[in-house]
């Protein structure tokens, strides 16, 4: 759907916004304000079912938010390590977070988001704010900036492809050993 409306708030906004307060006040601070208030409403939907938005959900359910998340694809927790969805799911079902997936985006409008759910209803899912989770693609800019002057570098991590610490680990053991 179309994300400039009132109600959408980007995860880049987000983070931006972020990086602002942490420059004015430390950590342990920043958890107690977070704790009173966040730049979001009540009621939340979250656009997109992979680790990210359930991450963010569980971030946002621990602060007294009501979530929704939605998700275009039949695959929920995308990224998610394979022993941690069953409970997470688990987890989300008992603080009354609601799942939708294979759903059909619609219209954004001033009561939420509207979707054609799988089995072909259309719903508008209520909500103060909505927030799509923006795809996690590799940031090469200072890859591509140090081979540009000569310098030898390595892709591992996030710089090569999304992945979780132990896999950033474990490519810079495997480098390390071949170098």
């Amino acid at each position: 759907p179309k994300t400039d409306h009132r109600k959408v708030i980007t995860t880049d906004k987000l983070q931006k916004l972020l990086k602002k307060v942490l420059r004015i006040f430390p950590v342990k601070i920043l958890k107690t304000i977070m704790k009173l208030y966040l730049p979001i409403g009540k009621k939340v939907v979250i656009i997109g079912g992979n680790m990210q938005g359930f991450q963010l959900a569980e971030f946002l359910v621990k602060r007294g938010r009501e979530v929704t998340i939605v998700e275009e694809s039949g695959v929920l927790g995308e990224g998610l390590p394979y022993d941690i969805p069953f409970r997470l799911f688990r987890w989300m079902d008992e603080r009354g977070v609601k799942i939708f997936s294979e759903v059909k985006y619609e219209e954004i409008t001033d009561e939420g988001l509207t979707i054609t759910t799988r089995e072909g209803e259309r719903l508008t899912i209520e909500a103060d704010t909505i927030i799509p989770i923006q795809p996690l693609i590799p940031d090469e800019d200072l890859f591509i900036k140090l081979v540009e002057k000569g310098i030898e570098v390595y892709r591992i991590g996030d710089c090569r492809e999304f992945g979780l610490m132990p896999d950033a680990i474990a490519d810079g053991s495997h480098l390390a050993r071949s170098v």
